[in-house]
């Protein structure tokens, strides 16, 4: 049995952020190895040091942890949280 998109569980992963599509709401996080995609939808939370901020905040090489749900063939982020540590290195 198949468990419906809009029902599946919640998962987690951190990496680190490789670009930043404002105009198309996408971020994409470099983590495990590969590159994960994801859409951001308007009502995702973004945090940066425990406050809600807007997408254009978060910049390329920071550490990020999401949280999201695959969606009609994608992942979909319901939240974002940045991390305070520094930034990635190049």
């Amino acid at each position: 049995m198949q468990v419906p998109s809009e029902c599946r569980a919640a998962v987690q992963i951190d990496g680190v952020v490789q670009r930043v599509d404002l105009i198309d709401r996408e971020v994409e996080v470099y983590a495990g190895g590969t590159i994960v995609s994801f859409d951001v939808r308007p009502d995702c939370v973004i945090t940066l040091r425990g406050e809600r901020v807007k997408l254009r905040l978060i910049q390329i090489r920071d550490r990020v942890r999401v949280t999201f749900t695959e969606r009609q063939g994608g992942r979909v982020a319901d939240a974002v949280e940045v991390s305070a540590d520094n930034p990635a290195p190049l």
